[in-house]
This record gives C-alpha cells, sequence and structure tokens, in this order.
C-alpha cells in the first residue's frame, strides 16, 4: 500500500469528532483497549473497557482519599471510574483541548475524594510540584509520547516516594517479516506515533527514572477484540461521508485490524514502585 494513500491521524481524529456517539458506543465510552478473559467471554466492549480499566487501578493500591494523576486522560471515563470506584480523587491531563472539554464538563468534576478535575497539559511537561500525587497511571498515553523516556521521569518526578506508577500500553515481541513490518509502519502512520518499542524500554526508562518494577503483565492475547471492534466502528461510520473519504477509512479499518491480528503485538501493564 502507498504510503499516500494511508489515512492520516488528523483523518481518523476528524472521524472520531464527527461520530462521538457511535464510537463511545462502541468502545464503551473509553477510548483505550478492553480486557476479554478468554474467546468465550461474552462481555460486552463497556464491561471489558472498564474491566482493564480496573486492572490497572488494583496494581495502584489505593485507599480512600488518594490523590490520583491519570496521564492521557481522553474523554475522563476511567478516571470517573477510578474515583468513584476507590473513593480518591482523580486529576486527569490530555495534550487534546476538545478532550480536556469534554473531561471537564462531567457532572463527576469536583476537588473532593471520589471526584475529577481535568485540564490541558502535556505529559512531558507536567505542570505539577515534585511528590504532588499519591499515585500515577498512564493507559495507553506513553505510546504517543515522542520521548518516552522523558514523560516517564516527569510522571516519577511527581509521584510521591512510595507511591505507585502503572502504565498499560501495546508493544513488540518478536521480529516481524517484511509484511509484517509494513502493517507496523502503517499503523504508526496513521496514528502518527514513534516506533512502539517493546517491553525492555519501557521497563529501563522506568528504572532509569528511579523507579523499581515490581511487575509486568502481557495480555496481548486478551485485548486482540478491541481491534476487530475498532475496526467495525470505522466502517460503520464511514458510510456518512464521500467516496473518497470514505474509502480512506475504509483502509485504516484494514491497517488497525490486521494490526491487532499480529501474534508479535502484545500488551502490557507494568507497576513500578518509587522508593
Amino acid at each position: 500500500m502507498a504510503e499516500q494513500q494511508i489515512p492520516t491521524a488528523a483523518d481518523v481524529g476528524s472521524m472520531y469528532d464527527q461520530s462521538t456517539d457511535l464510537l463511545s458506543e462502541v468502545m464503551g465510552g473509553n477510548i483505550h483497549l478492553g480486557y476479554w478473559r478468554s474467546e468465550d467471554d461474552d462481555a460486552s466492549v463497556a464491561q471489558a473497557t472498564d474491566t482493564l480499566t480496573d486492572m490497572v487501578a488494583d496494581r495502584l493500591d489505593l485507599s480512600p482519599g488518594l490523590r490520583v494523576l491519570d496521564i492521557g486522560c481522553g474523554s475522563g471515563k476511567p478516571a470517573v471510574h477510578i474515583a468513584g470506584g476507590r473513593d480518591v480523587h482523580v486529576t486527569g491531563v490530555t495534550i487534546s483541548a476538545q478532550q480536556a472539554e469534554v473531561a471537564a464538563a462531567r457532572p463527576e468534576a469536583g476537588e473532593n475524594s471520589g471526584q475529577v478535575s481535568f485540564r490541558q497539559a502535556d505529559g512531558m511537561d507536567l505542570p505539577f510540584a515534585d511528590g504532588h500525587f499519591d499515585r500515577v497511571y498512564a493507559i495507553e498515553s506513553f505510546l504517543h509520547m515522542s520521548d518516552r523516556a522523558k514523560a516517564i521521569a516527569e510522571a516519577t518526578r511527581v509521584l510521591r516516594p512510595g507511591g505507585t506508577l502503572v502504565t498499560a500500553n501495546p508493544y513488540q515481541q518478536g521480529e516481524l517479516d517484511a509484511r509484517e513490518t509494513e502493517i507496523v509502519a502503517a499503523n504508526r502512520r496513521l496514528f502518527q506515533i514513534p516506533p512502539i518499542g517493546d517491553a525492555d524500554e519501557y521497563v529501563a526508562h522506568m528504572e532509569k527514572a528511579g523507579l523499581e518494577v515490581v511487575e509486568v503483565l502481557d495480555i496481548g492475547e486478551n485485548v486482540r477484540r478491541s481491534h476487530t471492534l475498532a475496526a467495525a466502528a470505522i466502517r460503520q461510520t464511514k458510510e456518512t461521508f464521500d467516496d473518497a473519504f470514505s474509502e480512506q477509512l475504509s483502509e485504516a479499518a484494514d491497517i488497525i485490524e490486521r494490526f491487532g491480528d499480529l501474534p508479535q503485538i502484545g500488551y502490557g501493564i507494568i507497576a513500578a514502585r518509587k522508593p
């Protein structure tokens, strides 16, 4: 596939902006992938995406009243889910002004335990003092950072000693042949992300930042269904656009689906503590 035929992130972003209701329904109100326990698991997408959120929250070792930072909060549903379910206060940051506005309009917004607050901010340059938060998490946001080492160092800086950082991201495991390499490259161009790296990269960045890694859990096989569902959502949405853009969206859906089918694409939850 020629590079110029692949939709840009702006194209996909436009599709998302114009089909918020559809995508929210298909992905359960979340932007991240879902977790299914087995092929026979009949959980809905909303249940599966909330399950992944809970898996991250479980590793944060939360107790009522703690201050938690969500780096790359998206539309804010994971923050709301964690804040209300664990009686903590979650501050969410996102580089997207639109996402920050949508998240801030949630009825759960506030400064008390069990509530959430949101602001636009760069995850590689966080506007918070050292040690400001008791816990920090990032669900599929470090993946998009141009300097992951800096982003993880910033997350560590704003985390208090004794606190926990938990990340969830796709990554590569194993070698790719020429066809597989092109699929991964097409996905990168589609979403304008840097090389996805492997689990060892994230671990190395955490250790360099001064964290102690306590768990690396691969759940790649449990999240693959998400790619198929996302591709289906895009194919459904394309019917509302003109023929040229509809064709681009079809190509985007194909890329996402093929990427999700690659056995070398894993997905990991990594937990680390700050001494």
